[in-house]
């Protein structure tokens, strides 16, 4: 059959997205499509995945507690893109012990997602007793460190078997990634965590770089209700006018020329495409400190 103009389009910008090497050695697009519930207002999660894949997205994430694992099956199957072209990451909720970890995967994720194997899944939170607002996570105890090492165990039981391809982490401190280290002598493949211009825990990013633990960024734009530098900053606005790119992609940039990976959402096709060129362009080391940089209290709103 002869390629479409899209499907040409969407190889072309699927090659432009790069790959990061994770633990144990698999690759990884740098930039994910999230489905978050929250996060979709004016399309569903459905409509919204298979516009990524449509415009050559290849890396999904989603999670148990979204709820939204059958919205990305639903999209997967009806793009027809071939399972092997797409990476897909899923959450299971904290710490809940080994066998619990095994069924939310194997009995569930797999058969809501309409696939044979997942290739990333995280750990969603450390613990149990968790404030969502810095500094966090707190409330951590004995218990939760025991639950995470079984929980752990539990993935790589899911790996060996093939079921899935790598095990990481989301919103970890170092201390929770290092003793995953001592117990497993392995790392996680990734550490999902907050991170935009705003708030980025530049000690946490070099740690994960040192050991070899991938982090990825969630709210990788911020916004008003995380404190976040607005996309119509004029400093930002005067950076991405440097590159003549817009202030969103200026951010993913930013992010990605870091060695961070970035999840982001979007109904808008033009912001979608936007964030899939995001790697067009590269940034100074002097912009990178520049940006580095920005807080909101010096924030000037146009």
């Amino acid at each position: 059959m002869k390629p479409t103009l899209l499907s040409c389009a969407a190889a072309v910008v699927s090659a432009s997205v790069p790959s990061v090497k994770i633990f144990p050695g698999i690759d990884m697009p740098m930039l994910a499509f999230g489905s978050w519930k929250p996060s979709f207002d004016n399309c569903t999660v459905q409509d919204g995945v298979e516009q990524w894949l449509s415009l050559g997205g290849r890396h999904l994430d989603t999670a148990d507690g979204y709820g939204t694992q059958p919205d990305v099956g639903r999209a997967l199957k009806a793009s027809r893109v071939p399972r092997k072209d797409v990476f897909i990451t899923t959450k299971i909720p904290g710490p809940i012990g080994g066998q619990v970890a095994y069924d939310r995967i194997a009995n569930t994720a797999l058969s809501q997602l309409g696939v044979d194997y997942i290739d990333l899944v995280l750990i969603h939170w450390p613990c149990v007793n968790y404030t969502k607002t810095p500094p966090w996570p707190t409330g951590c105890g004995l218990k939760d460190k025991a639950e995470r090492i079984d929980t752990y165990k539990g993935l790589l039981k899911l790996r060996k078997e093939g079921k899935i391809r790598a095990v990481g982490v989301s919103n970890y401190l170092a201390e929770h990634v290092d003793e995953i280290k001592a117990e497993f002598k392995e790392v996680p493949a990734t550490n999902q965590v907050r991170f935009h211009l705003a708030q980025h825990d530049e000690p946490l990013l070099a740690h994960m770089k040192e050991v070899g633990t991938v982090l990825q960024a969630w709210s990788p734009l911020g916004g008003p209700s995380d404190h976040g530098v607005s996309l119509g900053d004029a400093r930002l606005k005067k950076v991405a006018a440097k590159y003549n790119v817009s202030t969103a992609q200026v951010e993913l940039r930013w992010e990605s020329q870091k060695g961070v990976a970035p999840v982001t959402v979007s109904c808008n096709k033009a912001h979608a495409m936007g964030d899939l060129e995001s790697f067009s362009f590269t940034l100074t080391d002097d912009d990178i400190k520049y940006l580095d940089g920005l807080t909101t209290e010096r924030e000037v709103m146009v």
